[in-house]
């Protein structure tokens, strides 16, 4: 799941910046065209940094799961130990 969401969030910015890299859009064509070129971009950078927050909140809450059930495990462990041990 983690290397999911940072790959669908590095695709997307590739892409963006891909598109951004032809010289940006104000060579798109019209100067109406040129502006809404413009405000994708700005809508979805501002939407792709969104994202990475959201990406590293949950990758952050994922880590202290992974913690809790490990702390869990060890703890049963101790209570429960397999027979023979």
């Amino acid at each position: 799941m983690i290397n999911k969401l940072h790959t669908a969030e590095n695709d997307m910015r590739e892409g963006l910046e891909a598109m951004h890299s032809t010289g940006g859009a104000d060579n798109v064509g019209t100067k109406k065209l040129d502006d809404t070129c413009n405000d994708f971009y700005k809508h979805w950078q501002y939407g792709l940094d969104q994202i990475h927050k959201d990406i590293e909140d949950t990758l952050k809450g994922l880590e202290e799961v992974v913690k809790a059930y490990s702390e869990t495990d060890k703890t049963l462990a101790t209570l429960f130990p397999m027979p023979g041990q």
